[in-house]
């Protein structure tokens, strides 16, 4: 996904619809911008008990696959908006509070016995390392799911852009408005396939209703 794109010259027509185009394309470009901020946002929230903003922001950039024309704008306006009010994860994150790692707590009786504590050493090693290692998995598990969240946001953001290259494009068929939007907007591969696919279902939705006549006896 790129910064807007000229309008290729076979499709920009008139000069008034070619002017459109670019505007339409210029707000499509922001909406997409509007979408990656807030799922961004949530991404870095959710990620605050598991490591600190400057790297789950560069993990969100990266895994949701934003180029740098996109990326740039993306990550000033979040850390913008961080910097203004930092981000707080959920409450419900953890089924139990953390605790802390470090292998020179007194025991339970207050005592700080060097010979008891090395002989508890081994073991409480074993219980850092597992709890880092279930701290690692459920990090991993939220930010599939919310990687997820992200994708199908996006998705339904660039339907309604393409939605609105079908309304200006009145004149043009379906898939070929469709290609010119996800062409302007450098939408390639498996998310273009998808876009494509769901944009003519919701046309679908629409105009079929509108051609089927029911059946008289």
């Amino acid at each position: 996904m790129a910064a807007p794109r000229r309008i290729p010259t076979r499709m920009r027509g008139d000069e008034s619809t070619r002017r459109k185009l670019e505007v339409t394309s210029a707000l499509a470009w922001e909406a997409l911008v509007d979408a990656h901020v807030d799922q961004a946002l949530q991404f870095v929230a959710l990620a605050v008990p598991f490591e600190p903003i400057e790297e789950s922001l560069p993990r969100y950039l990266r895994e949701m696959d934003l180029p740098m024309s996109l990326a740039a704008p993306v990550r000033t306006r979040v850390l913008s908006a961080v910097e203004e009010e930092p981000p707080v994860a959920p409450n419900d994150l953890f089924d139990e509070p953390r605790q802390s790692m470090s292998m020179d707590e007194p025991d339970e009786d207050g005592n700080d016995d060097d010979g008891w504590n090395l002989l508890r050493m081994p073991q409480q090693v074993v219980r850092d390392v597992m709890r880092r290692q279930k701290r690692s998995e459920e990090f991993e598990r939220i930010s599939q799911l919310a990687l997820a969240r992200a994708e199908e946001h996006l998705i339904r953001t660039h339907i309604e852009n393409a939605i609105g290259f079908v309304a200006l494009l009145e004149d043009q068929p379906f898939d070929r408005a469709i290609e010119t939007y996800l062409a302007s907007t450098g939408v390639s591969g498996g998310r273009a396939q998808a876009v494509f696919q769901r944009t003519m279902a919701r046309l679908a939705d629409v105009h079929l209703a509108r051609t089927v006549t029911p059946r008289t006896s």
